[in-house]
């Protein structure tokens, strides 16, 4: 299929007229880039072609010297909203004979312009754009009575849809996704074929004459209804107080009614889910505004296109609001229990928006999977896992090629943080200055499993994949790098991986080396945080960097997470860490809190000593299993020392009566912030201090014996919770200030989940600046777990250019 235009200028005399190619890779397939190439050569007149191919965009362009100079000027500064342009190259072209021997190829200038059918090529290098929320056109068009798409779910154009969800391979174009089984009626393909559509090429366009349809089915997965009445009956079991599943755009989420609290209770007894906040869909930003505050670069990125679920406080029921809450019914306390914010998000699709249209109210949207599964993305494996627990499903016949779950972001210390990279903003495709000489694959961590590919100048983020804890996981792993390993022909010959040789993904790069005569090296976890922030601000290093975390592995081999370490991408020197102390039972110390508690008291204080101490968590405790942990700490069976200061959160939280066993990962740090933010306007946080000693030889000691007998103290004479935890959050925030002082004239690098903790960047990043320090932190990137993929991929990338020649084998090599 190819389009044509006249030029609508004067004849040139030929002398005057000049032919130049034009090359662009970037996003620029499936958002409208061709479509905007034909009309800006309409606008200036040029003959000529352009086309998609596996590495990007091709355009052919003839005329005036004037002309070519101002189509070249504004491919750049006017290109489509979605697109993104890394590279862009020119040549000229002789006017007699085609370079590469085509014999069209002076045809293709001959008083027209085209666009051309897409090639096919075997290397493929063309970023992958991320599905997108719904458009303003294409809601406006839902909305519309008299316009052929109102209240159909799946109206797309080139600014919107899904895209990698629904691509089996490139370039991207309908036959090769999930819709090409959808014949277009007349008037799609009137819209697909017209250049000056906005609906042109956008590979998903339907309507209801053509398209996927909606269907209601039953927990069993019988058919009930069909297209609309299936929408106004999952509509009317929401409002009865069910509980559904919806199959959306990259999964099914479970949804019911976020005002029920006996549906919430429902739904967390499905999911096993007994605190962990649940995310609300709400129908506008007005309606969002009703429940949560925020500041205006808040509402821009819950607003925004990708349509993340955003963090925001939860709103204050008292007078001041009251004439506005006047039309909100309160949402249930069980959706985020216990603390102060709400993860919030607008429809995303045109489904969405219908559904609460119909419902008329905010709705708990949920993934249906269960904990430790992938994403849900075929009705006959919803109907298995949870025919017997639901009411019903809202299906539709469109199929999700590929999982993808809901980003999650907030704003935190006057900047974006990205929690969970996915829909809207994964596959992440920022471009390299210098190819790199080999295929590289970084493998990631144990938690929050992202991967990250390089070749040639493209690097891919992965959507997010999540714990590899079980089969079923480590499946979605292997399938979404062969996603990405099909898509591109990509065969890795360097992987990355992290130093724990308990990681699943490490023990799957070593197979994959050993089975493909591949190369394996390894980034200390800590090490890979920092990376992952130069990555993203694009520097070598060094950097003063502060990874904070839960535990990961250290050189020394014991569980470091408060480390302060002077890095670039070449290697590092540890600095100043967190006194160790011992995680009595290990993995079950995390799962206990108190254990961690006891671990820290143990070192100076004897079991009778500390029963004498009144902490309650460990009043629960019989005297009898005191001593037997006593015994395990002394003995050193199964306690490894840590630096953690995320394992020190737990400590403190367990101490101030906070949490007893953790429902989700990071919730006794949640908890504490919660217990700062009910700080009344009179009081002020405790004063607390961290201790610091040099040692002889070796880096800083971070000295807590102190800051935890002092809360210990406090608490017993009555001091609020509030105030001891708002004191332990800013001790925190002083400490990396007074660390930060102490090794001047490097920027500050901030990596590591407990960063995640709002009260303390929104101390810390500002005191941070005001001594002059920049401060660079990971905003497009998680700063968790998520971003460690990132990070090894940026050590290997200049790995590469430091130790060339890569050598085939299995042999492990070290940062220096």
């Amino acid at each position: 299929m190819s389009a044509t235009i006249a030029p609508s200028i004067s004849p040139n005399h030929a002398a005057n007229r000049l032919r130049r190619e034009f090359h662009m890779d970037g996003i620029v397939q499936g958002v409208g880039f061709r479509p905007f190439v034909y009309g800006l050569a309409l606008r200036h007149g040029l003959a000529g072609y352009v086309l998609n191919d596996a590495n990007g965009v091709t355009i052919g362009a003839e005329g005036s010297p004037e002309q070519l100079a101002s189509f070249a000027r504004e491919l750049r500064e006017l290109a489509p909203p979605l697109s993104r342009i890394d590279h862009f190259s020119e040549r000229e072209l002789p006017r007699d004979a085609d370079p590469d021997h085509n014999p069209d190829y002076d045809g293709a200038f001959h008083g027209q312009f085209r666009i051309k059918a897409s090639q096919q090529q075997s290397a493929a290098t063309v970023a992958i754009s991320p599905d997108q929320g719904m458009c303003e056109a294409c809601a406006t068009d839902v909305a519309n009575p008299k316009d052929r798409h109102h209240h159909y779910p799946f109206t797309n154009c080139t600014h919107c849809g899904p895209r990698y969800t629904i691509i089996r391979r490139l370039p991207y174009d309908r036959p090769h996704t999930a819709m090409a089984s959808f014949a277009m009626c007349p008037r799609c393909a009137a819209a697909y074929e017209n250049p000056l559509d906005r609906r042109y090429h956008a590979q998903p366009v339907s309507c209801p004459e053509c398209g996927p349809h909606l269907s209601w089915r039953s927990g069993r997965g019988d058919a009930l209804a069909e297209r609309e009445d299936a929408l106004h009956a999952a509509a009317r079991a929401l409002q009865a107080g069910a509980l559904i599943v919806v199959k959306g755009m990259g999964g099914y989420h479970l949804i019911c009614d976020a005002r029920s609290e006996s549906a919430v209770a429902r739904l967390r007894q499905l999911k096993r889910r007994q605190r962990k906040p649940l995310a609300v869909m709400m129908g506008s930003l007005a309606e969002a505004k009703l429940h949560v505050t925020g500041c205006e670069d808040e509402w821009t990125l819950l607003a925004s296109q990708a349509r993340p679920i955003t963090l925001l406080r939860k709103r204050i029921n008292d007078d001041r609001f009251s004439e506005s809450r006047q039309s909100a019914a309160p949402l249930a306390e069980g959706i985020a229990p216990g603390i102060p914010y709400l993860g919030v998000m607008l429809p995303y699709t045109p489904l969405h928006q219908l559904l609460l249209d119909a419902c008329a109210m905010p709705l708990v949207a949920t993934s249906a999977n269960g904990r430790g599964s992938p994403i849900l993305i075929e009705c006959e494996a919803v109907v298995r896992e949870l025919g017997s627990e639901i009411d019903g499903i809202l299906d539709h016949n469109r199929p999700i090629l590929h999982p993808c779950d809901d980003s999650l972001v907030q704003w935190a210390g006057g900047r974006r943080q990205t929690l969970r990279l996915a829909r809207g903003y994964a596959p992440c495709t920022p471009s390299l200055k210098q190819a790199v000489k080999v295929p590289l694959l970084a493998v990631g961590a144990q938690q929050k499993n992202q991967l990250a590919l390089a070749f040639g100048r493209q690097r891919i983020y992965s959507p997010y994949i999540g714990d590899l804890h079980s089969l079923p996981m480590q499946g979605h792993f292997e399938q979404t790098l062969a996603t990405f390993r099909d898509l591109y022909d990509l065969k890795p010959e360097l992987l990355v991986s992290d130093r724990h040789p308990g990681y699943l993904s490490h023990q799957w790069a070593k197979g994959y080396c050993r089975e493909h005569n591949a190369t394996h090296i390894e980034v200390q976890h800590h090490h890979a945080h920092l990376l992952a922030v130069m990555a993203e601000h694009e520097i070598m290093g060094p950097v003063l960097g502060v990874a904070f975390d839960g535990t990961g592995l250290g050189d020394d081999g014991t569980l470091w997470g408060g480390e302060l370490l002077l890095a670039n991408v070449e290697g590092f020197t540890r600095v100043a860490h967190l006194q160790p102390f011992k995680l009595i039972g290990g993995e079950a110390a995390i799962r206990e809190p108190v254990r961690q508690l006891l671990g820290l008291l143990f070192e100076s204080h004897s079991p009778e000593e500390i029963s004498a101490l009144d902490i309650p968590a460990i009043n629960k405790l019989p005297l009898e299993r005191i001593s037997n942990l006593h015994q395990l700490w002394r003995l050193g069976r199964n306690a490894p020392y840590t630096s953690s200061i995320g394992r020190l959160f737990d400590a403190v939280a367990a101490l101030l009566g906070l949490v007893d066993t953790p429902d989700y990962e990071g919730e006794a740090g949640l908890l504490l912030e919660a217990a700062a933010l009910q700080l009344a306007p009179n009081e002020l946080p405790f004063p607390l201090a961290f201790g610091l000693h040099q040692s002889t030889e070796g880096p800083l000691h971070i000295e807590w014996a102190e800051l935890l007998n002092t809360l210990i103290n406090e608490r017993r004479k009555g001091t609020s919770t509030a105030r001891l935890a708002a004191g332990f959050i800013r001790a925190i925030s002083a400490l990396v200030v007074a660390l930060a002082e102490r090794f001047p004239g490097y920027p500050v690098a901030l990596g590591g989940g407990v960063f995640q903790n709002r009260v303390l960047m929104d101390q810390m990043v500002p005191a941070l600046e005001a001594t002059g320090r920049q401060v660079l932190t990971s905003e497009t990137l998680p700063l968790n777990d998520g971003g460690i993929a990132a990070g090894q991929l940026w050590f290997a990338i200049h790995h590469i250019a430091t130790h060339q020649p890569v050598t085939a084998g299995c042999a492990t090599l070290s940062e220096s």
